[in-house]
């Protein structure tokens, strides 16, 4: 047996011979026991006195050595060898100065001693237990309380009341003496509640601790109807009941074990816990009615039974909140309708009615077309009046008996029709469209909608739910696409749709398998030809296949709701790669494309902060590039995310500069550094005036609000000659080189600044003569274009 405590560490050297000293302490206890029962006839009652509270104090000498000797539970057999200690004092205290007075009292000064044994041995069986379960309810230590007192009452009930007329202390002195089975009874179930939450087999110290309350409750009670017929004896055999319990204390003292707090483990079955203390309760009650019982065992019951009625309170209230909650979460706010969670369920016990399969059912999915302006162009709080609206009117034309319908999130709704067969489904698909043209006035303002529904029917297309949603969003996106309105799911036409989503779910395990990898592009300086930041495009490193490029995956991510894992994980290895290029000296800050949705995200700048920590690196390190489609979905949002990045230090590129609507009106609005003019103004420079008046009047303006402008797509070396003329500072494309993977593009950037990497200095550190753009205009633009 290893005695190395409950930790699992091994003593300290200078206690090293402590476990075989207690091995022996323990064995010769035991002997003692042995002869105190063998020899308790009260024959020598001085030997036999001695020989008893030489086991007491020994046994608790034993276990406070436990708790000095090792830190694992000190605190637990500290207390418990204090409250044996204590106990062992209240024997002296009885043979010495209660003991042979006649009549004997009772209560008495070593009943103070003997009861402070309890509050000591219920906080160290409470400490053992919270030390090894995590976050035990509060209301599992009331269930224990209540609890206890049903059965200690059901005990002074039925054992002690009795006792009453017999005892010469009166009323006094049954209630001390039913405290003592009622506190036996508190710590024995305490033991055995945290026997329930551990484990068996990770509470040997606890299932000694109820057996020797056992022994000591049986001791107690045996005792006190000894006394209540005038047959007890000092030295009977039951007074050896109680160093029993003392040696078992000790004994599972020394047991080993774990100290490794848990979850609590077997918490179902405290459930019987209210149960069992309303019949306990009750029996007391009933027992009084055929019985005189003392009051305070009556008051004992009714405490009792208000802790089960306080418990059945606290029940009922918290399925009431469960049924709520559970209300809230399958159901959109704020529609009233379904929500994906709750339309799923339902529908899926629609479906599993055997009579669907006779009758059918069509399952309807429609998108509203065109909603994303109303959002763009009236507000969110707009958007919201139109759902509202268009539940309003998708209830009145789908008013069937039985149907279900909700909303599985933005401007998406479903409807399953039982009993519906695919033609009848695409009646009133039509009706629906014909019901959402009708223009809706939101403060004001007449707005018109369409929508695009496709249409999958059980059991043709099958009869499981997520199979019939698929199809239907296959159909709805050929109906969005051809612009049909209504489409109903065609095997022959539809297979590639399933391919489609069957893209998704490997995108969707590709960024969980890290297999986006990114590729960098250098930023070249047109006034000094050095390469004065990257940017980072990312990549899909598909198995079995070639590159991936983003404007294939992209728009899966942004369907499949992934575009923030892809951001995730391009920012944290841009950020890697960023901290081991600085390790190497290659100083160079590092551009990241920002999707629309992050820009709104008010989460982002944290993340970044987060990341940037992560790496040691300043915010300087990282550039974001954000287009003006991703400011148009929610300016003052996208104005507060890009200023608290910019707080960061990260910089800011507006990427595609002149393709959207707006950009003069940002430009004055929102705080960034530079603009990237967009390829299509570059490539035609040479061979169109109009594009290079664009682009030299576009630099200017930006120069003029203190901005930098990068030119893109640059593929000649003439091209990067005529925007050096203009004045432009920076330019990237295929005229140096593609973008490349991290390695790759070190060997470039070694071989194009002609020397060591650790020479390249920081972007904008310093300054040098001019460089000729033909001197930049070093390396082969045959590559094609991704």
């Amino acid at each position: 047996m290893r005695f190395d405590g409950l930790s699992g560490r091994q003593p300290r050297v200078w206690v090293r011979g402590a476990p075989k000293v207690v091995q022996v302490v323990l064995a010769l206890l035991a002997v003692g026991w042995a002869i105190l029962l063998a020899g308790g006839h009260g024959d020598h009652p001085d030997r036999e006195v001695a020989l008893y509270l030489v086991l007491m104090v020994g046994s608790s000498s034993v276990t406070i050595a436990r708790g000095l000797v090792m830190s694992a539970d000190r605190p637990v057999w500290l207390a418990l060898g204090a409250a044996m200690l204590v106990s062992a004092a209240g024997d002296a205290v009885y043979v010495l100065f209660v003991s042979g007075r006649v009549p004997v009292p009772f209560p008495s000064i070593a009943d103070l001693l003997y009861l402070a044994y309890y509050p000591l041995g219920i906080v160290a069986v409470v400490v053992f237990v919270r030390r090894r379960v995590r976050d035990v309810p509060t209301v599992v230590w009331l269930d224990g309380a209540v609890l206890t007192l049903a059965i200690g009452g059901l005990i002074g009930a039925v054992f002690l009341a009795p006792l009453a007329g017999t005892l010469t202390g009166g009323a006094a002195a049954v209630a001390v003496g039913a405290a003592y089975p009622i506190g036996d009874t508190a710590i024995l179930l305490l033991a055995g509640l945290g026997v329930a939450l551990v484990g068996v087999r990770r509470t040997h110290a606890l299932l000694w601790i109820a057996g020797a309350m056992t022994v000591s409750a049986l001791a107690d009670l045996t005792y006190w109807n000894l006394v209540a017929s005038d047959a007890y004896t000092e030295g009977a055999w039951v007074d050896a009941l109680w160093p029993l319990s003392s040696i078992m204390l000790a004994i599972g003292a020394w047991l080993p074990g774990t100290l490794r707090a848990q979850t609590a483990s077997g918490s179902r079955g405290l459930l019987i816990v209210p149960g069992a203390s309303l019949l306990a309760a009750t029996a007391t009650l009933a027992w009084g009615t055929v019985r005189d019982i003392p009051l305070f065992i009556v008051v004992i019951a009714v405490a009792a039974l208000l802790g089960v009625l306080n418990r059945l309170n606290a029940t009922v209230r918290h399925t009431l909140l469960m049924m709520d909650a559970r209300r809230d979460a399958t159901t959109d706010e704020l529609t009233g309708l379904p929500n994906r969670r709750g339309f799923t369920t339902e529908a899926a016990s629609l479906l599993a009615d055997g009579g669907v399969a006779d009758t059918g059912a069509a399952l309807l999915l429609a998108d509203l077309d065109g909603f994303k302006e109303v959002n763009d162009s009236l507000g969110h709080h707009a958007g919201d009046a139109v759902l509202r609206a268009v539940t309003g009117r998708l209830l009145a034309e789908t008013g069937t008996a039985g149907s279900v319908l909700g909303r599985l999130g933005g401007d998406e709704f479903a409807i399953l029709l039982p009993g519906t067969q695919a033609e009848s489904g695409s009646e009133l698909a039509a009706r629906l469209c014909r019901a959402l043209a009708v223009p809706f006035d939101v403060e004001g303002t007449s707005v018109s909608l369409t929508a695009s529904i496709g249409i999958a029917s059980a059991p043709g297309d099958g009869m499981d739910l997520s199979g019939l949603l698929r199809r239907a969003d296959i159909a709805m996106y050929r109906a969005k696409a051809g612009h049909l309105t209504v489409a109903v799911f065609d095997p022959r036409v539809d297979l590639s749709g399933e391919d489609r989503l069957q893209r998704m779910a490997e995108l969707r395990r590709a960024i969980h398998d890290g297999e986006l990898v990114l590729h960098f592009q250098p930023k070249i300086a047109l006034g000094t030809g050095r390469v004065e930041g990257v940017e980072a495009l990312v990549r899909w490193d598909r198995p079995g296949s070639e590159l991936v490029f983003p404007d294939a995956f992209l728009p899966l991510a942004r369907r499949a709701g992934l575009l923030p894992a892809v951001t995730k994980s391009v920012l944290q290895q841009a950020l890697a790669q960023s901290a081991l290029w600085r390790a190497a000296g290659i100083v160079l800050p590092i551009a990241v494309n920002l999707p629309a949705p992050d820009l709104i995200d008010e989460t982002l700048p944290a993340r970044v902060s987060v990341l940037l920590a992560a790496q040691r690196l300043p915010g300087s390190a990282l550039e974001v590039e954000i287009t003006e489609e991703a400011l148009l979905r929610d300016p003052a949002r996208a104005k507060s995310v890009l200023g608290n990045l910019r707080a960061l230090g990260v910089r800011i590129a507006i990427d595609d500069y002149g393709t959207g609507y707006s950009s003069l009106v940002y430009l004055r609005e929102l705080v960034v550094d530079e603009v990237k003019i967009d390829r299509t103004f570059i490539v035609p420079m040479l061979l169109d005036d109009r594009s290079s008046s664009i682009v030299r009047s576009t630099i200017d303006l930006a120069h003029a609000l203190g901005l930098r402008v990068v030119a893109e797509g640059i593929e000649e070396a003439e091209v990067a000659e005529m925007l050096a003329r203009f004045g432009c500072d920076t330019a990237q494309g295929y005229h140096w080189t593609r973008p490349l993977p991290a390695a790759q593009f070190e060997s470039w950037l070694r071989e194009y600044e002609g020397a060591d990497a650790s020479a390249i200095r920081a972007a904008g550190r310093g300054s040098q003569e001019v460089t000729p753009v033909s001197h930049i205009s070093r390396t082969s633009r045959d590559s094609p274009r991704p």
